[in-house]
């Protein structure tokens, strides 16, 4: 199998989701939060730090949600969370039968900028709502992205 291709499935799904994620803003507006400010949050073994003041999205969050595609089986598990200025966070993490290395990660950047942010390095790269960061662990595939940019060293975990 193609590992460009596996990386671009992971990709694609984690980014779609990601995407839905931030821009459903009945959602990122529902009372049906729940506040876990100032908390470490892990995702498949993957510690974050969530900052003060910001509240998980639920209807948001997405658990250990299989996708079973022709090329890769892999799930994903994706939480988004939101403060009271409109700054949105959303960490997600993916595991598959073919474990994520740093071509993966070098990947799912789209040819990103290689960086280390608290000691894991990674990839950065943006659109046009986001700043992300990509990076291998424990064979696992994580993606981090933030509306503002200095999140990113409030976020990751070494």
């Amino acid at each position: 199998m193609n590992k460009k291709i596996l990386v671009l499935f992971l990709f694609v799904a984690i980014v779609s989701m990601s995407t839905a994620c931030a821009f459903d803003f009945n959602d990122l507006l529902n009372p049906s939060s729940n506040d876990q400010a100032g908390e470490n949050v892990t995702i498949y073994g993957i510690d974050f730090n969530i900052p003060s003041g910001f509240t998980e999205v639920i209807n948001e969050s997405v658990d250990n949600e299989a996708d079973d595609n022709p090329y890769v089986d892999y799930n994903l598990s994706s939480k988004t969370y939101v403060n009271t200025n409109g700054d949105v966070i959303i960490v997600s993490a993916s595991t598959s039968d073919t474990p994520a290395d740093d071509n993966f990660a070098k990947d799912a950047s789209e040819g990103g900028n290689k960086t280390t942010i608290n000691g894991v390095e990674g990839y950065t790269y943006s659109d046009s709502d986001f700043e992300s960061f990509t990076f291998a662990k424990d064979g696992k595939l994580v993606i981090i992205s933030v509306s503002d940019k200095q999140l990113l060293n409030d976020v990751v975990v070494a």
